[in-house]
């Protein structure tokens, strides 16, 4: 075999000497740190790697790649002796890799290294070869801070010395970028493994461990916020440990910690900054202003000089990182620290790259990212113009889902609306007084605004006309049914001049315009209508977001309970749970018709302590966006709540107080007096309930007179009261459950046991159907004394498969509790 091989003159006469000091340093596995931490996932990868031909650690400088195999290198499981090198930029000329290579192998115990020549490192690497094959037991060679220049053959021969050697060679290349190797014939063999940067970041365990060794008290919150906070970067986080020795707020500094201190801005600049040609430099430094970047927002802000830069700035800086589609971002402590240079070399600068990146991402159709660089810019204006014009003042209000822009302007100069030429910095300003709660600045704001509208031709002044009555809309319903209407009317007209297709990209505002028609009818009492309205803006108000869709199911919800629709109005607010309660807007913390939808199908279910609840958070949510039906009704549920629970005088009086609230909707003062009626009765005053059930009429004022009569002990009356109901199949659900229920006490009173069961029956099924229960608790009680308790011994409670269902006893003074079904 040696007869094959090429000879070199010189290889008989010269033997490998010792290596020079600092050539030594180079080839001896680094000596352990004493803040080294063992991290056995790492060290798992590195023995699995080693197993095969091929191990690539690759990540910014600071990642800890170094340190990671050299631990491995000393205390871990290995195939063999290890090779150590550790190359600088001079030592990938080839002479000089090839002796380092030669003199670590031959430190590590390799017999009969060649020594490498002038005169030809293809002889060298055949002989190599030679050398390595020949070997018995593997022997691993590790190249740390492997970088060859563009054009260099060491990566030509490495790959050659690696396949020649077969399995005696395991080599282990650690690098920021990946080693210019056919990485992906050893990728689709299953020879390679790789460990990168996001295997090389702390993870919460090893974060604690490290801040252990500095003598850091660490809790679970400040590992997590030190964690996030430097994506788990191995430098970062040392130098945060050190700062954190002896520092009196441990805690507070792990929370605060970021790119900007002085540690690591020092570190960063010096490793990765300062070794970047010129352009590069100032390409690094461009960049920081924005979150993540693309080719063309670079040459926006660097100039259209700068592809093949950002095409090698992506490729070969391991602290960028991919978002998605061509998309990068910088690791975030180097973004902050390069944010900080920035401001401290060019303070000029900062201002005029936001807002080429506002106008960038404008003409991008990213109006959020566009208005946060005009904000950072200090032309929160223009940030205005952009919001209004870009017609997402429902997105700056909350209205949908996504990132919150409001925050943006939560400290919105004077400067930005003194003398302001145009409408949009005072409707902004109004948003953000609106979020504030400050109703005068809104309304200060909101009437300066359309002052200035009123001066700009109508084709002008479409968009922020629809930002005024938006936000009018948000802040709250006109009490006036006709103000309602008329601002409902401006915004359908707003929307209506939009250009062809925008209105489909704004399904915020179309669910709260569909919204407020819903309430229009329903103030108006137009129930059907209501709920068509309601159903209409359903889609929109699911692509526009939780807050919408909550309060589209909300509407719709009431709607079918002012119908007796209660096992609907249930489906929908089981709907409604599976969305968060409490939105991030500032259009209503709380949806008040969602709350007040449940606690009346908690009501009609004798749930009270459950319709408690719900009323209280009707209540404060409605108090966020104030609404008079809302308001009413919220009372009125209240009373009946209050009825139910035994206290017919604290019912009268919330009935009393509700007053104006009612103005403008005589059908909701009759459901008023049927509360009356219903209140009176059982504070034992028959003649106040019948003025009531009068004034009310309709078959639930027939139903609430014919109690009255049982009430006073007039059966026949009753019963003619009550008998055209029975007839009336149209009548809501919950007053035909009243009425069977009422025929059923009437009929056991005559003694008339199987016309009682019937009507009971169908009193039963019905409610069982419908989810009402709150007869069965309460009212029953109004039959006394002939009907006032029900006891129950139905399959459908969990009884006998008996198909009597219910019966009437005539004895029990106390009513029952309530059936238990929708519980």
């Amino acid at each position: 075999m040696n007869e094959a091989l090429p000879q070199d003159p010189a290889s008989d006469r010269e033997r490998p000497r010792a290596p020079s000091p600092i050539s030594a340093a180079k080839v001896r596995v680094p000596g352990r740190r004493s803040w080294f931490i063992t991290r056995q996932r790492l060290m798992e990868r590195l023995e699995k790697g080693t197993r095969g031909p091929l191990t690539v650690v690759t990540g910014p400088p600071g990642a800890g790649k170094s340190v990671a195999v050299a631990s491995w290198a000393t205390t871990g499981r290995r195939p063999g002796p290890v090779a150590w090198v550790s190359l600088d930029e001079a030592d990938h000329r080839p002479a000089a890799f090839w002796s380092l290579v030669a003199a670590a192998l031959e430190q590590a115990g390799v017999a009969d290294v060649p020594r490498p020549s002038e005169r030809g490192h293809d002889i060298f690497c055949a002989r190599l070869i030679f050398a390595l094959s020949g070997r018995a037991a593997p022997v691993v060679l590790v190249l740390d801070d492997f970088h060859p220049p563009a054009g260099s053959d060491l990566p030509r021969d490495v790959a050659r010395v690696l396949k020649g050697a077969g399995p005696v060679l395991r080599l282990v290349l650690i690098s920021r970028t990946d080693p210019p190797l056919p990485l992906h014939r050893y990728r689709l063999t299953g020879e390679l493994v790789e460990i990168r940067s996001a295997d090389l970041a702390f993870d919460d365990g090893e974060t604690r461990t490290l801040l252990a060794h500095h003598g850091v008290p660490a809790t679970p919150a400040s590992v997590s916020a030190l964690r996030d906070r430097t994506e788990g970067w191995a430098a970062g986080l040392r130098l945060a440990a050190m700062t954190m020795e002896g520092h009196p707020d441990p805690d507070g500094f792990a929370a605060a910690f970021a790119g900007d201190d002085h540690a690591v801005v020092d570190y960063l600049v010096a490793e990765v900054l300062n070794v970047q040609p010129p352009a590069v430099r100032r390409l690094l430094l461009r960049l920081s202003v924005v979150e993540s970047f693309d080719a063309e927002l670079a040459a926006e802000l660097a100039g259209p000089d700068t592809g093949e830069l950002f095409a090698n700035l992506v490729r070969e800086n391991a602290f960028v990182l991919p978002v998605a589609h061509g998309w990068y971002r910088f690791h975030s402590v180097l973004g902050a620290a390069l944010n900080l240079t920035l401001r401290q070399e060019h303070p000029a600068d900062e201002a005029m790259l936001h807002r080429r990146a506002a106008e960038w991402f404008s003409r991008a159709g990213s109006l959020e990212e566009a208005a946060r660089h005009a904000v950072l810019a200090g032309d929160p204006a223009y940030a205005s113009r952009l919001i209004v014009d870009g017609l997402a003042i429902g997105r700056v209000l909350g209205l949908s889902d996504g990132r919150a822009i409001l925050p943006l302007f939560g400290d919105l100069p004077d400067r930005a609306l003194a003398g302001a030429a145009g409408p949009e910095p005072y409707l902004v300003a109004a948003a953000v007084s609106l979020d504030q709660g400050d109703d005068a600045g809104r309304a200060a704001h909101l009437t300066r605004a359309e002052h200035l509208l009123a001066e700009l031709p109508d084709d002008q002044a479409i968009p922020a006309r629809l930002a005024a009555g938006v936000i009018r809309l948000v802040a709250a319903c006109p009490e006036r049914q006709a103000d309602l209407r008329d601002l409902v009317h401006d915004l359908d007209r707003s929307l209506d001049a939009l250009p062809y297709g925008a209105q489909h990209d704004l399904p915020e505002l179309d669910a709260l315009v569909g919204y407020a028609h819903g309430l229009l009818e329903l103030r108006a009492g137009r129930l059907r209508r209501a709920e068509e309205e309601f159903e209409r803006a359903l889609p929109a108000a699911e692509a526009g977001g939780d807050l919408q869709h909550r309060r589209c199911l909300g509407g719709l919800a009431l709607a079918g309970a002012l119908q007796g629709g209660f096992r609907r109005a249930a489906r929908l607010m089981s709907a409604a749970a599976q969305l968060p309660e409490i939105s991030t807007g500032p259009a209503g913390r709380r949806v008040a018709a969602v709350h007040l939808a449940c606690a009346w199908v908690a009501l009609e279910e004798a749930r009270l302590d459950e319709a408690r609840d719900e009323l209280d958070k009707g209540r404060t949510a409605n108090a966020d966006s104030p609404d008079a039906l809302l308001s009413a009704l919220h009372d009125l549920l209240t009373a009946r709540l209050e009825v139910a629970a035994g206290r017919p005088d604290r019912a009268l009086a919330v009935l009393d107080a509700i007053g104006g609230d009612a103005a403008g909707m005589p059908w909701f003062r009759r459901r008023v007096r049927l509360a009356e009626a219903e209140a009176h009765l059982a504070g034992d005053a028959p003649a106040e309930a019948r003025d009531a059930a009068r004034d009310a009429g309709g078959a639930e004022g027939a139903v609430a007179l014919a109690r009255v009569h049982l009430h006073e002990r007039h059966p026949a009356a009753a019963s003619r009261a009550v008998r055209p109901v029975l007839m009336e199949p149209s009548a809501p659900a919950a007053v035909r459950v009243d009425a069977w229920l009422l025929d059923a006490c009437l009929a056991y009173r005559e003694e008339d046991r199987s016309r009682g069961r019937r009507s009971l029956e169908r009193a039963l099924r019905l409610g069982e159907r419908e989810k009402i229960g709150l007869p069965f608790a309460g009212r029953a009680a109004g039959c006394s004394p002939c009907c006032t308790g029900i006891r129950s011994f139905s399959s459908r409670t969990g009884g006998s498969s008996d198909n009597s269902a219910w019966e009437c006893s005539l004895t029990a003074e106390k009513p029952p509790p309530p059936p238990s079904w929708g519980r």
